[in-house]
């Protein structure tokens, strides 16, 4: 009992200090992957795959226009059984880019995800990007954000959304995806895909 409220205590003091003086300029990524809207979707694919990267940001004439993410890959070309080398980054881009100012405070941007369904936000000062800042920046400042996540996506869940019994939301601790389906192995917090990969089926 004195374990869990020393370690209550210590989320608590973590989660002021950040809501209070950790701003997302300081937790942002800077090394951004930037390809022009003309790039095939292959380009684009080969890019990620050889730079590691799990995002893409698309300009067209020097002005951001959108974002392509590894689901956007797969959900508009392989799902839907279209050639990558045939479609162009400005077919499958996400637009508008949903952005936020570097002066802006992390519990803000993680509220902004929440409410947006989204895992990663462009930081811009006026129209020069910064950085970017994912669900994975938020959560190595502080594992204790896993709780705020979670209750920021029950306080701003659609009205339509249908709860299911025995399903809990929030962050996989192995691969930082927010998921639908968080189960604790060992105490640990993972998705669904992590517990079969570890060996743990439900």
């Amino acid at each position: 009992m004195v374990l869990n409220t020393q370690r209550d205590l210590e989320t608590e003091v973590s989660v002021k200090e950040i809501q209070n003086e950790m701003t997302v300029k300081e937790a942002m990524t800077k090394e951004i992957l930037v390809m022009d809207a003309c790039s095939s979707v292959l380009e684009v694919a080969r890019e990620m795959a050889g730079r590691n990267a799990d995002s893409v940001i698309v300009i067209e004439d020097g002005d951001t226009v959108g974002i392509i993410t590894e689901r956007d890959i797969v959900s508009k070309t392989v799902a839907r059984n279209m050639l990558p080398g045939e479609m162009l980054a400005r077919d499958i881009m996400s637009s508008p880019i949903i952005s936020i100012r570097p002066s802006t405070g992390i519990i803000e941007a993680a509220e902004l995800m929440v409410r947006s369904d989204i895992r990663r936000l462009a930081v811009m000062d006026g129209n020069i990007m910064l950085g970017m800042i994912t669900d994975r920046d938020i959560m190595a400042i502080s594992p204790g954000l896993n709780t705020i996540l979670v209750n920021l996506i029950e306080m701003n869940r659609e009205r339509d959304f249908v709860s299911e019994t025995g399903v809990e939301r929030g962050i996989c601790q192995r691969c930082g995806a927010l998921t639908d389906n968080l189960a604790e192995v060992n105490g640990i917090p993972m998705c669904e895909d992590c517990r079969e990969e570890e060996g743990y089926y439900d």
